[in-house]
């Protein structure tokens, strides 16, 4: 809102004396002003980054042994990988599996030694908008799911990509359902859901935890997911900047 703020108004004694020229003058410039015609600027769109889409032998290509090697784990087998298409063959995903295991007794629990498991889905769209759509809505269909389920937690996250969310799941082990009587653990599981340009992608990696190492365990899938994610990532084409 503009105005004038301790403005005082004075009593004229006598009328300006009113020039015709400067009226004139002043009438021109208003003309002038208001049929200046000269088009207004467009704005440049920003740059977005723009992924191919993936290929069958990506999973092969994947570095995945020496992304295991450098959390101290190794690969115990590698998944054939999945190539779809929807119906109307716009869009394609991909998803590769990973099963590593670690030979020391970290993490170790009454199941035996830490195998985390897990699988990165990557999924191009023609559009920015369909990734940004579709990626809204599985977040929402997760958070819906997760209602009710005080074992699963959520929360947005920031990183390299655009939008991305974060879901991690506790759920202790009932005893009386294995053969373990003094079973202590919990079935653990992280989940990525990011969007970058038109890219989706989801990693979820698992495995077993005894309970004091829960959030040691957590922690260490993070690392190990987003280090998953990042290596079958770095095997798409993309235009943009970086």
């Amino acid at each position: 809102m503009n105005g004038v703020v301790g403005m005082q108004v004075h009593r004229r004694d006598r009328y300006p004396i009113v020039r015709p020229w400067t009226v004139l003058a002043a009438v021109a410039v208003l003309v002038i002003g208001g049929c200046d015609s000269s088009p207004e600027p467009t704005e440049t769109p920003e740059p977005r980054v723009t992924y191919g889409q993936a290929t069958p032998n990506m999973c092969e290509r994947m570095k995945m042994a020496e992304v295991a090697t450098r959390f101290g784990l190794k690969l115990r087998s590698s998944y054939d990988p999945t190539v779809q298409f929807d119906t109307r063959g716009s869009d394609v995903y991909l998803s590769c599996a990973i099963r590593a295991y670690d030979e020391s007794k970290r993490f170790r629990t009454e199941f035996g030694e830490f195998d985390p498991a897990g699988t990165v889905r990557l999924r191009t769209y023609p559009k920015h908008e369909d990734a940004e759509d579709a990626h809204k809505a599985e977040v929402t269909s997760l958070q819906r799911l997760m209602q009710g389920k005080p074992e699963i937690s959520t929360q947005a996250v920031s990183g390299w990509w655009d939008e991305g969310h974060y879901f991690q799941t506790v759920a202790p082990l009932d005893p009386k359902d294995y053969r373990f009587e003094n079973l202590d653990a919990a079935g653990v599981e992280v989940l990525y859901e990011l969007r970058h340009g038109n890219l989706r992608v989801t990693t979820r990696i698992d495995t077993d935890a005894s309970t004091p190492e829960i959030d040691q365990v957590l922690a260490f899938l993070r690392d190990f997911a987003e280090a998953f994610t990042k290596e079958a990532v770095s095997h798409l084409s993309r235009t943009g900047p970086d």
